[in-house]
């Protein structure tokens, strides 16, 4: 009996491990295409952003969701790849999803985020393929075309590498 409860745990332990590859995996279809433009406004002052304003610059949008703690780990790390290369023709945005504008300011105030956070819609979730798995984080290279799709949380390094290839 102890023997075969090992094994149930260890097979679960097992699909577990599959379960975190095939969700940390890439979005596939956006990449290679042109990155759809949109206007949202800001969660601490309301000012509009645009994606066309970034126009030559690598751009890294983070799809998120308030109560998505994945998402809130990854978060101080994609601030800190920001501020390190903002002055390199990089930005970082962050788009809030199915959240309350009121948590997300006291988000953004409690990370001390520097970059824009602001508010999505459902228009801009299916523009970028239905955003259903948060964190979901899209880079885009200076020609505005999508180069990396990304499903789940990476480290720091990880996102740094496809940053600075493209800068």
């Amino acid at each position: 009996m102890r023997i075969k409860s090992l094994r149930i745990l260890a097979l679960g332990a097992v699909l577990l491990a599959v379960a975190s590859l095939t969700y940390a995996q890439t979005k596939s279809g956006l990449e290679g295409k042109m990155a759809a433009d949109f206007t949202l406004k800001d969660v601490l002052q309301g000012k509009e952003y645009s994606l066309s304003q970034y126009k030559g610059k690598v751009v890294m949008i983070n799809f998120f969701t308030f109560f998505c703690a994945p998402c809130r780990e990854e978060m101080p790390d994609l601030n800190k790849i920001y501020k390190e290369n903002k002055d390199k023709g990089f930005v970082t945005l962050g788009i809030a999803l199915s959240s309350d504008s009121t948590q997300i300011r006291f988000l953004v105030k409690q990370l001390g985020l520097e970059y824009p956070v602001l508010t999505g819609t459902d228009k801009v979730s299916k523009d970028y393929g239905n955003v259903e798995v948060v964190p979901t984080t899209v880079i885009i290279n200076k020609e505005g075309k999508i180069v990396n799709a990304i499903l789940g949380t990476r480290k720091k390094e990880e996102f740094e590498k496809m940053v600075k290839a493209l800068l």
